[in-house]
């Protein structure tokens, strides 16, 4: 079964959230740019990444 994630990542201009399947996190977790990965529910990873940063925002340092 797939699992998603929501993962803010240091992008050019700032933080950048992106989705991420659980097929292809392997090759991702080494990344030196993440920041904070958020695991989804089944209705969560349905919903367009706009909503998701917001239900799930960066983390405040």
């Amino acid at each position: 079964m797939t699992e998603w994630y929501l993962v803010w990542i240091e992008g050019p201009r700032g933080p950048e959230p992106q989705k991420w399947s659980s097929e292809g996190l392997w090759g991702q977790l080494g990344r030196q740019d993440v920041i904070v990965r958020f695991p989804l529910t089944n209705s969560e990873a349905k919903l367009s990444l706009d909503r998701l940063a917001r239900k799930h925002p960066i983390p405040v340092k």
